[in-house]
């Protein structure tokens, strides 16, 4: 699928964040707070979960695509808003509505990051399906350095991800892991050149995008069953979106397209 053409652009500049749509088919919502390091305040996580929400409704949507810039990803929550205000940002509602709409996405979501992936913006590229990381990309949960600990999810995706002990290793010294590191934890997937993590996910996102939409919310769908329910009851799920999927279009125009030998023409029906 090309990238090159039809990108449409658009940008809130009081909630510092811009989308981009790609093809019709990949929405790339990028952290646009670009003075403050990208600094999760409440309206930027508002404005993210309102962002996801929207590319996870609009039906021409198959990947979404979280990035920063070709520096910085995030450096985490805004310490001076937390500073200021206390822990009052972090538990208010507009926050909280904004990381459950980005957690609850039934989409493909890619995190693409560049540079320093810190904090609740290490929290924010967890709850990515995986991670492209470029060469000078850093990891780390660093809040005990500032008397507090991760609490935008890090000590539970990161565990489920990584095991206890490396998982503790991070969070407890608040050391940081670099690309070739998040590799070997298994946090992150592949690795680009240096400012170049983008570029890479949006070709992983364009070859998702190029198959059957339904069987991959599917496959999604199955395998966050892995990690959350019980073997039977994971199976049960795998089970119930094949049967599914069986009786769909694109899985008719899969298989023939196969049989022809040719590209087949998927309508997420």
């Amino acid at each position: 699928m090309p990238l090159e053409t039809d990108t449409v652009k658009s940008a809130d500049k009081a909630a510092t964040i811009e989308t981009e749509t790609i093809e019709g088919v990949i929405r790339i919502i990028r952290i646009a707070r670009y003075s403050a390091r990208n600094a999760l305040d409440v309206a930027t996580v508002s404005a993210l979960g309102a962002a996801f929400e929207s590319a996870d409704k609009d039906p021409a949507i198959r990947v979404i695509v979280i990035a920063g810039h070709e520096k910085v990803f995030c450096v985490g929550s805004d310490i001076k808003e937390m500073l200021k205000d206390g822990l009052a940002p972090l538990v208010s509602d507009e926050r909280v509505a904004g990381w459950a709409s980005i957690e609850q996405t039934a989409k493909p979501v890619i995190a693409a990051v560049n540079g320093y992936a810190l904090g609740a913006g290490f929290e924010l590229a967890l709850t990515a399906d995986f991670i492209v990381a470029d060469a000078g990309a850093r990891f780390g949960l660093p809040e005990v350095k500032i008397g507090v600990m991760p609490g935008d999810g890090g000590t539970q995706r990161l565990t489920r991800l990584v095991g206890r002990s490396v998982a503790l290793r991070m969070i407890l010294t608040g050391d940081f892991f670099d690309s070739d590191q998040a590799v070997t934890a298994g946090f992150v997937t592949d690795i680009a050149e240096v400012g170049g993590a983008l570029p890479c996910a949006l070709q992983l996102a364009a070859k998702i995008a190029a198959n059957a939409p339904l069987a991959t919310l599917m496959a999604k769908k199955a395998v966050g069953a892995a990690g959350e329910d019980s073997l039977k009851e994971g199976l049960a799920t795998e089970s119930r979106g094949l049967r599914h999927l069986f009786e769909t279009s694109d899985q008719k125009e899969g298989m023939r397209a196969f049989v022809e030998k040719r590209e087949p023409r998927f309508k997420g029906k």
